[in-house]
């Protein structure tokens, strides 16, 4: 099968699509298929121009420009997108399916959407990312444009990023359901054995981790104010919290740890590496997610795939996959976790119940499912496509 990405950001770039578009079209170029990405992202810092070069098996076409804040955006980007599907159908090369991929403001992606099915080929959308009120404004650009109702099997990583989409089409008209294609995650090479808390280089505390960009929208300020919160309440040496990334946010954390006197238990590594964070999980015992943006969330998985609980906004993606009180907790606002985490260390049985049952992975989100959904979602594609006709 020929499948062609479409996706305005991409490696180097490190966040929720970037990562889930590449492995995605690693995983299907190592099963065989003929993969290629065409994203405004270029290939480092100030790169500019069209370039083609193969990274882990996979085609990638980058068409950069030089924009101010070097944001990947190119003015050209939809003629570029054409331009370069429209050649490989005259060369006998035409994709069986674009699979384009969407965030809130993804230009590229957006823009190709229309001369793609123009072009009869096959068409998959993702959302990756929340709406919020940014719905209002794809609902008004529906009223204009109607592009609810163009050949495109709709799809989104969650419920929770489906639920605006659900709003704006049209299942009266015959419209198949938004398709759910989650994030997926080689699930085995996440697990790691479990080092018990005793013997920890944290000692016997409770330790709870976090993985997130220190950005206001991932939360992490308030989670460490909640840890000050919890700590008051706490024995001394009862908890530990590792919150690991980085971002613009992260010397104001720097700072609460300083002016809080939380130096002793908490510790704020900075951007770990995927072995550095097995090496991380296989010693703690919670990941905590606060954030209600959070569309799918691929670190909370990778922890819950080492094995741990988690605690996790209600409204997030992370808590579709969260069975409160079951494989972790949801709380319902800020101010609900330094509660939950009180509640961990002092509530009899409660955490090793949790990670009792946190030790089964989730499932539908290993490889091997989410490329059968993928591949379902491309052939449901396939039924919907028209007959090419001239822009």
């Amino acid at each position: 099968m020929r499948i062609t990405h479409v996706s305005d950001t991409y490696l180097p770039l490190l966040g929720g699509i970037e990562t889930q578009v590449s492995r995605l079209a690693g995983q299907q170029a190592a099963a065989g298929h003929d993969v290629e990405v065409i994203t405004t992202t270029p290939a480092a810092p100030g790169a500019h121009g069209v370039s083609t070069a193969v990274e882990h098996g996979v085609t990638v076409h980058r068409i950069a420009a030089r924009i101010p804040g070097g944001w990947p955006i190119h003015p050209r980007s939809t003629a570029h997108v054409t331009g370069r599907l429209q050649e490989a159908t005259a060369r006998g090369e035409r994709p069986d399916v674009v699979h384009l991929h969407m965030g809130v403001l993804a230009p590229t992606a957006q823009g190709a959407l229309r001369p793609v099915t123009r072009l009869g080929l096959p068409a998959v959308l993702t959302v990756h990312s929340v709406w919020g009120g940014a719905w209002r404004l794809f609902a008004a650009a529906d009223a204009v444009a109607g592009w609810s109702r163009w050949p495109v099997r709709w799809s989104a990583v969650s419920e929770l990023t489906a639920a605006p989409l659900r709003r704006l089409l049209h299942p009266a008209d015959g419209a198949p359901d938004v398709a759910i294609l989650p994030n997926g995650l080689d699930l085995e090479a996440w697990r790691v054995p479990r080092t018990e808390r005793g013997a920890r280089p944290e000692g016997p505390a409770v330790h709870v981790v976090a993985a997130a960009r220190f950005a206001a929208r991932k939360r992490m300020l308030p989670l460490l104010a909640a840890v000050a919160d919890a700590a008051r309440e706490l024995p001394d040496d009862a908890l530990f919290v590792t919150l690991a990334g980085d971002g613009p946010e992260r010397a104001r954390a720097l700072g609460f740890v300083e002016e809080h006197g939380l130096r002793d238990f908490v510790s704020l590594p900075g951007r770990l590496t995927g072995t550095e964070l097995k090496r991380l999980y296989a010693r703690a015992d919670v990941f905590a997610a606060p954030s209600p943006e959070e569309a799918f969330g691929i670190a909370a998985l990778e922890a819950q795939a080492a094995g741990l609980a988690v605690i996790a906004h209600a409204e997030s993606g992370v808590a579709e996959r969260v069975a409160d009180g079951g494989t972790g907790l949801l709380v319902p606002d800020d101010g609900s976790l330094a509660p939950a985490l009180v509640r961990l260390v002092t509530e009899p049985g409660l955490l090793d119940g949790l990670l009792e049952r946190a030790a089964t992975p989730p499932s539908g989100v290993g490889w091997p499912e989410v490329l059968a959904a993928t591949e379902q979602a491309y052939e449901e594609a396939a039924t919907l496509a028209v007959p090419s006709r001239r822009t």
